[in-house]
């Protein structure tokens, strides 16, 4: 399933296609030469245009090559055309990236085959810190990523470029209603895992055997009322030093590898539950 969509086409199918730069494409820009090259050897079909500085195509020809390849469009940038796509003061290195709207996954494919554990949040409005959950997600196996549409940024090039090259490797989906979200994931069988520094139960302690949604919430102010209401488990990590709680891709970190640690130590090997028992 192709991940982005084309901005120039209606169809909610997209895919990458060669055209003219977008008025807004500050917005949708990922630069710098290590974040390009990773989004060109993960997904060079998600790229709409190759912006590349003028004396530098030798040095970034695999790149351009791989572009042309899955469609895209290659722009050999004179004087300061980089300079206006990017932050004035960013270190593009030469090379940026316009990006095709990404594409969501749908919540009901998720749910029908069953991936789990699945990661929801709900509320992190920094990009970099979502890309950092998407790499922690990624690297403990998590079958699927849920964003709440409210409040919570999306998938932009501020996070790919944060998650280091794993959003090209997860399932990521939005949610409307996160309480209502929530109740049709217990429907499905799910149970619910809110992470809330303070909570009562360890995240050493709860049950990391079912069929588990893990719920994140805010930098600061962490999970709302109704997911915490709706939560089966709502858990902490122990905290030893002066500090009272992690950063949030941090703490969804700890939660996510205990899952994988306990799981494994149960006989499961490395590999997660990807389906009911």
């Amino acid at each position: 399933m192709r991940k982005f969509r084309d901005r120039n086409r209606s169809s909610h199918r997209g895919g990458p296609r060669g055209g003219p730069v977008a008025r807004n494409a500050a917005a949708n820009v990922v630069f710098g030469a290590e974040p390009v090259s990773e989004l060109v050897l993960a997904a060079p079909d998600s790229i709409e245009t190759l912006h590349v500085r003028a004396g530098d195509e030798g040095r970034f020809s695999q790149a351009v090559e791989r572009v042309r390849a899955a469609g895209g469009r290659v722009v050999i940038a004179r004087g300061d055309e980089i300079e206006r796509l990017v932050d004035r003061d960013a270190r593009h290195q030469g090379i940026a990236a316009i990006v095709h709207e990404y594409h969501y996954a749908d919540l009901e494919d998720i749910i029908r085959d069953a991936l789990e554990p699945i990661l929801l949040v709900d509320g992190v409005t920094d990009p970099r810190n979502l890309g950092a959950l998407l790499r922690s997600a990624e690297g403990a196996g998590i079958g699927a990523v849920v964003l709440a549409r409210d409040r919570t940024v999306g998938v932009t090039p501020a996070a790919v470029k944060s998650s280091a090259g794993a959003w090209v490797h997860l399932r990521i989906a939005r949610c409307g209603n996160v309480a209502r979200t929530l109740r049709v994931l217990k429907e499905a069988g799910y149970w619910i895992v809110a992470l809330a520094p303070g909570a009562g139960m360890s995240v050493y302690d709860f049950d990391a055997a079912r069929k588990l949604v893990v719920v994140v919430g805010s930098e600061g102010e962490g999970i709302r009322s109704i997911v915490r209401k709706a939560a089966d488990f709502v858990v902490s990590i122990p905290m030893r030093g002066k500090v009272a709680s992690l950063n949030v891709a941090v703490a969804a970190a700890v939660a996510l590898f205990e899952v994988v640690r306990r799981r494994g130590r149960a006989g499961a090997g490395s590999k997660l539950i990807t389906g009911p028992p």
